[in-house]
C-alpha cells in the first residue's frame, strides 16, 4: 500500500512539476509497479536540485588557485544528444576530468561519466575575481579610473 501511495504521489504531484516528453515516455509505459516507483525515482534523482554547502559540513577549504588558466582548458559546446537529437550546451566529462578529476563521477548503471556543474560554479568565482584583479592592475598602469 505505500508503494501506491508512494506512486500515486510522485505520478501526480511531483513529476508533472519537473516532467519532460522524455521522462513521460520512458516510465508511463512500466506496467511493474516497483520497475515505476524506480524509474521515477531514478529520473527525480537525475533533476537538478539544491545542493548542501554549509561551512559545517566540509573541511579543509583550500580557494580554488589558477582558476582561470584551469577554466580556460574546458571548452563550452553546443552538440546534440543521440538518444533523440535534441540540441543543448554544456561541457563533455571526459574533458573537465582532466582538469577537475573531482567533478566527474561514473553513473553505476550506464558507466557514462556525468559533470557536477554545480562545481565548477565556485572555480568560475575565482576565475571571475581573477579577472576583475588583473582589470584593475591594467587600470591602473594605464591612469584610468572608474
Amino acid at each position: 500500500m505505500k508503494k501506491l501511495v508512494g506512486s500515486l504521489v510522485l505520478s501526480l504531484f511531483v513529476l508533472p512539476v519537473y516532467a519532460t516528453d522524455s521522462a513521460d515516455e520512458k516510465c508511463n509505459h512500466i506496467v511493474d509497479l516497483d520497475k515505476q516507483m524506480q524509474c521515477l525515482a531514478d529520473y527525480l534523482d537525475s533533476l537538478p536540485r539544491p545542493r548542501f554547502s554549509d561551512r559545517a559540513l566540509k573541511q579543509n577549504e583550500v580557494v580554488v588557485k589558477d582558476a582561470l588558466n584551469k577554466i580556460t582548458r574546458l571548452n563550452g559546446k553546443y552538440f546534440e544528444w543521440k538518444s533523440d537529437n535534441r540540441k543543448d550546451i554544456g561541457v563533455i566529462a571526459q574533458e573537465v576530468e582532466t582538469v577537475f578529476p573531482e567533478l566527474v563521477i561514473i553513473d553505476k548503471k550506464t558507466q557514462f561519466k556525468q559533470v557536477n556543474y554545480a562545481g565548477l560554479i565556485g572555480v568560475l568565482i575565482e576565475a571571475v575575481k581573477e579577472l576583475k584583479k588583473e582589470n584593475e592592475t591594467l587600470k591602473q598602469q594605464l591612469g584610468l579610473s572608474y
